[in-house]
């Protein structure tokens, strides 16, 4: 299963997944088809728990989840009906709602929606889905839940509702990055995240330096 080929073009989209890669563990594999080695036992049970962190145990909720992903549920949805709501106020009506707030997470999402409000309003947090998206599929092949057929299909289609949505590879990280901001809370530690991983804005600069032609060319 693991020998196709990972040809130039299915590397590019498997990289839309990378930063979350990394934030999970140092020693991914990025050019590998699954990222997580399957002969290091260490990295299959590291793989189980993340999918199991996510409800997946079958390819039924794999498959599942990705929809959701796919089509704005998880992230998206919430940050957009935020976002519109508060583009009715002003400066001073916004502070007014914020100062109300009595739960940090929520003031934290407050702080991201009033910021790209108008922004990430075509976008919404697309980057961020699609990443966990592919992120997810590769974790589950791991377990035999998908095929290498299927993700090469799925790939495909990630990669064009990304294109129709980011310019560049800088545009795309960055929406990555607030979406997980957005879900997981400023610096807040990922609890399905292996111990000392860094945050994703730090793996964001990181992967730049060590993998600069990938993000070239969109």
């Amino acid at each position: 299963m693991t020998t196709e080929e990972i040809t130039p073009q299915i590397q590019k989209q498997l990289n839309f997944s990378a930063l979350l890669l990394k934030k999970h563990a140092h020693e991914v594999d990025l050019e590998s088809w699954f990222g997580f080695n399957l002969q290091n036992e260490w990295h299959l049970k590291a793989a189980k728990r993340l999918l199991k962190y996510y409800g997946i145990h079958s390819g039924l909720d794999l498959r599942s989840k990705l929809f959701e992903y796919e089509n704005g549920i998880i992230a998206s949805a919430t940050f957009e009906k935020l976002a519109a709501s508060l583009r009715l106020d002003t400066t001073s009506s916004f502070e007014a709602k914020y100062k109300a707030l009595d739960n940090v997470m929520l003031e934290h999402n407050y702080k991201l929606a009033w910021k790209y409000r108008f922004s990430l309003k075509d976008q919404k947090l697309i980057g961020y889905e699609m990443a966990k998206y592919v992120f997810l599929l590769r974790l589950g092949g791991i377990l035999n839940y998908v095929e290498l057929e299927e993700i090469a299909l799925r790939l495909t289609e990630a990669e064009a509702l990304l294109k129709n949505t980011f310019t560049s590879w800088g545009e795309f990280h960055r929406n990555v990055c607030i979406g997980d901001e957005f879900i997981n809370g400023r610096g807040e530690q990922d609890g399905s995240s292996f111990p000392g991983i860094l945050t994703l804005w730090e793996c964001y600069q990181r992967m730049h330096i060590t993998h600069p032609n990938w993000f070239k060319e969109w």
